[in-house]
């Protein structure tokens, strides 16, 4: 019996109906997703930031902003210890048709208050260089429509202390069991993965590398050269 245990966060739960990020629970899921996230080299890049910054208030800026898109868009599970309720892990999946930030409610709890955490020179730099490099890279090795017609991880973290525990397989098999076991032509997961032992863990959870006909990780991967000079790489992957 595993020690772990996956429960989808309910949105109806928000103290305010407002400030969707004002989840009783909130901090604790948020406080985890920090621990997860620090030291990750691809959110420096999209936030910054150097690995080595102290500060984690754009660490927490970006995972809140996620989550609260997920919980108005998409759906959110958490996995927790089954003896001390411990939030341990967090996924954030949008289902076939939806994706981050593709309502105005999402722009306005979500995403607003994102890009004014962020200086005028990073923000120009998601508008006229991420986003755009972003998007036509996993169209092109997802293929057309791919990515909206599947179920997309949006984010995955796992409390350091738990890792190599089953946390998240967990958390993509719910999905897996829950929308696509026993349908004749179910729909696909797609995930990106932004380090080569991301890239192991989903492989390793039955993802593979897109496109189909890649010769290995060197041959179908972007690169961000963010505004601090630091670099990241980036994967698409499906699971089909």
């Amino acid at each position: 019996m595993s020690v772990f245990r996956v429960r989808k966060l309910d949105p109806s739960t928000a103290t305010d109906a407002s400030n969707p990020g004002s989840l009783p629970e909130m901090d604790a899921v948020l406080d985890m997703l920090v621990r997860a996230f620090t030291g990750d080299n691809y959110l420096a890049v999209i936030t910054g930031h150097v690995v080595e910054d102290p500060d984690t208030t754009h660490n927490r800026a970006i995972n809140k902003s996620t989550v609260v898109a997920g919980l108005l868009g998409g759906e959110v599970y958490v996995a927790e210890t089954n003896d001390t309720s411990k939030i341990v892990g967090c996924a954030v999946w949008f289902g076939p048709g939806r994706a981050l930030y593709d309502t105005p409610e999402q722009r306005q709890h979500a995403l607003e208050p994102l890009m004014a955490s962020l200086d005028k020179e990073l923000r120009d730099w998601w508008l006229k260089i991420l986003l755009p490099k972003y998007d036509s890279f996993v169209t092109s090795v997802l293929g057309e429509g791919t990515k909206l017609a599947a179920w997309h991880l949006q984010a995955l973290g796992v409390d350091p202390a738990y890792h190599r525990q089953g946390v998240g397989k967990l958390l993509v098999n719910t999905i897996v069991e829950k929308y696509r076991a026993g349908q004749a032509h179910p729909p696909a997961l797609c995930v990106e993965a932004a380090t080569e032992t991301n890239l192991k863990v989903y492989t390793n959870l039955g993802f593979h590398l897109m496109p189909k006909d890649n010769t290995g990780p060197d041959s179908c991967k972007q690169t961000y050269t963010g505004i601090k000079g630091n670099i990241t790489p980036h994967w698409a992957l499906l699971m089909d």
